[in-house]
């Protein structure tokens, strides 16, 4: 596949020069005569290189590269600066520490470009391929998991683990057993995915981290000043959706029981040498769980930890009493969501 490689020089000499060494290599060339043009024609272009030139009028080289890796929505290009040879040093170091990944010194040997051309774009080739498993990788390992693995295989090591105040939300599709009885299998499946891609809609849109989905259960994390907030609506949302017209065809209407808990965890990678999954554990996730499992169709259930964070005007709930709940010596005080 032709390689399409973007030159910007303000100098139409060099561009000329650049298109007669590499079009008889194969390379599709477009061409920018500064920074600013450049810049557009990366996103209708979306070059597979840039060779950069460093000293130009009203945008340098050094400055275009910067604005280039602020581009979030582009995938990784690599940077060659081309070079006068009267460059001073720092400048080399300043160009490498904004994100370019080489220098070539002006001038050239075509040789050289030509080796240093490949190079670049070998990494690009690794670089696309790891976005590439990524994203595929992501649609099937929880997001915290992901983060996990990639901080394991960078430079920072292999997280310890630690401990955070966290919220935590349990929701579990109620009567789903029973209902998937009387359904073919390729029913059951369409239908559990629907179900849970919604919730897991309505999580994100919260600011909540899906951490696992197990089965007909979706289980979620929250943190920061708002967590308990975006996890009491993250509830409502879902009971929201999930009680509307489109997930209610039938008189066995799907429906979940959520228990929400916010309090200290662990948060760190459990499992084993081949396996491990990156995840929140502790006495607050189980109560979370606990209180998923006691209540009822629609029903948001959460603890006075909970409720201790939050304006009751904002969202208003009441209690149901202290309850019992397994492993817990003492019964806690349960709250319920007004939906």
């Amino acid at each position: 596949m032709t390689k399409t490689i973007l030159a910007v020089d303000d100098e139409p000499v060099n561009l000329r020069l650049l298109g007669a060494i590499l079009a008889p290599q194969g390379y599709q060339l477009e061409t920018a005569s500064g920074g600013p043009e450049a810049l557009d024609k990366i996103k209708s272009v979306k070059p597979d290189l840039i060779l950069l030139d460093v000293m130009m009028p009203r945008m340098s080289g050094l400055e275009v590269c910067e604005r280039i890796r602020s581009m979030l929505s582009i995938p990784y290009i690599p940077v060659i600066f081309l070079t006068a040879t009267h460059l001073e040093q720092r400048d080399v170091i300043r160009g490498l520490d904004i994100g370019g990944d080489d220098y070539i010194r002006k001038p050239f040997d075509s040789l050289e470009l030509f080796s240093r051309i490949r190079a670049a774009l070998r990494v690009k080739q690794l670089n696309d391929e790891l976005s590439r498993t990524r994203a595929k990788l992501s649609r099937y390992v929880s997001l915290a998991t992901l983060r996990m693995v990639e901080t394991t295989f960078s430079e920072a090591g292999v997280p310890g683990g630690e401990t955070a105040d966290v919220t935590v939300l349990f929701s579990d599709i109620r009567g789903f057993t029973h209902l998937s009885a009387s359904m073919h299998p390729e029913q059951v499946f369409k239908m559990l995915n629907l179900c849970l891609s919604k919730q897991i809609q309505v999580v994100e849109e919260c600011q909540g981290m899906v951490d696992k989905l197990t089965g007909d259960e979706v289980m979620a994390v929250f943190q920061g000043p708002r967590m308990v907030s975006n996890a009491l609506r993250c509830g409502q949302g879902i009971v929201e959706t999930l009680s509307g017209s489109e997930m209610c065809l039938t008189a066995d209407c799907i429906g979940v029981g959520i228990g929400i808990n916010t309090g200290p965890v662990y948060v760190g990678s459990i499992g084993s040498e081949t396996m491990k999954d990156y995840t929140v554990v502790g006495n607050t996730v189980n109560v979370a769980a606990r209180l998923c499992g006691l209540a009822r169709k629609f029903q948001v259930l959460f603890t006075t930890n909970a409720a201790g964070r939050m304006d009751p005007v904002e969202m208003p709930y009441v209690s149901i009493g202290k309850v019992p709940l397994k492993g817990l010596k003492e019964s806690v005080e349960v709250f319920e969501l007004i939906t």
